[in-house]
C-alpha cells in the first residue's frame, strides 16, 4: 500500500495528465467544468493535486475530456502495444439532438492515427468555421447522407460510402438530409485530429 508521498505522488500525476489534456483540447478551466458538470474550483483542485478525487469526479472529468476513467489514472510509462477496447469503455460527449462523438482508438505509444465515431442529427454539422491540419482523413458512412465540403467543393456521403482526402485543406460536415447520420472517421496525426474532434464538441455549447 502506498504512503502519503506515493499517494501525493500520483494525485500530481493525475493532476498534471488532466490539465495537459485540457491544455490540448483548447479548454479553460471554467469550458472543461461546464462539460463535465463539476465547479471550477473542484477541476482545479484536482489539477493542482489539492484534492483526492471520487470515482464520481474522475468520471465526469473522463466524459468532459472525451477520454476513458481509466486514461485519467493509469501509468503512462506501462503503456502497451496492444489494446483492446471493449464497447462499456466507451463515452459518447456532444449533445443529444444535434451531434454526438465517441472514440473508438485507444491510448498507444506514439499513435499515428485517431478514429471517432460521428453521429450528426438533420440540420447539424460540424460548426461554421472549417478546420484545416496536415493529415489526412478517411471516413466511411454507416448510416443516413452527410455533406462533406473540403475546399470549396460539396461531397455527398451516402450509406456504404468511403471518402479520403487531405486534411490540409478547409473542411467540414452537415446532415442535410431529414434522418440521423452516423459515420467513423479516422485521422492521421493522432493528436492534432484528436485536438480537432474535441474542439468541434466543444463548439456546439458556444
Amino acid at each position: 500500500m502506498k504512503g502519503d508521498a506515493g499517494l501525493d505522488a500520483e494525485l500530481a500525476r493525475i493532476g498534471q495528465r488532466i490539465r495537459r489534456w485540457r491544455q490540448q483540447s483548447r479548454l479553460t478551466l471554467q469550458e472543461l467544468a461546464s462539460r463535465s458538470g463539476l465547479a471550477t474550483s473542484t477541476v482545479h483542485k484536482v489539477e493542482s493535486a489539492q484534492m483526492i478525487p471520487s470515482v464520481a469526479v474522475i468520471l465526469k472529468l473522463a466524459r468532459g475530456l472525451g477520454r476513458r476513467p481509466g486514461d485519467l489514472v493509469h501509468d503512462e510509462s506501462s503503456s502497451l502495444d496492444v489494446l483492446h477496447l471493449h464497447a462499456s469503455e466507451r463515452h459518447p460527449v456532444g449533445i443529444e439532438g444535434q451531434m454526438v462523438v465517441e472514440r473508438l482508438s485507444g491510448d498507444l505509444p506514439e499513435p499515428a492515427l485517431e478514429t471517432w465515431r460521428v453521429t450528426v442529427h438533420p440540420g447539424a454539422g460540424s460548426g461554421g468555421d472549417t478546420i484545416r491540419y496536415d493529415g489526412e482523413e478517411l471516413v466511411v458512412m454507416e448510416e443516413g447522407e452527410v455533406v462533406f465540403r473540403v475546399g470549396d467543393e460539396d461531397y455527398r456521403l451516402e450509406a456504404g460510402d468511403s471518402f479520403h482526402f487531405k486534411a490540409n485543406r478547409p473542411h467540414g460536415w452537415r446532415n442535410v438530409s431529414k434522418s440521423r447520420a452516423r459515420f467513423i472517421v479516422t485521422g492521421t496525426l493522432a493528436r492534432a485530429f484528436r485536438a480537432v474532434m474535441q474542439g468541434r464538441v466543444a463548439g456546439l455549447s458556444r
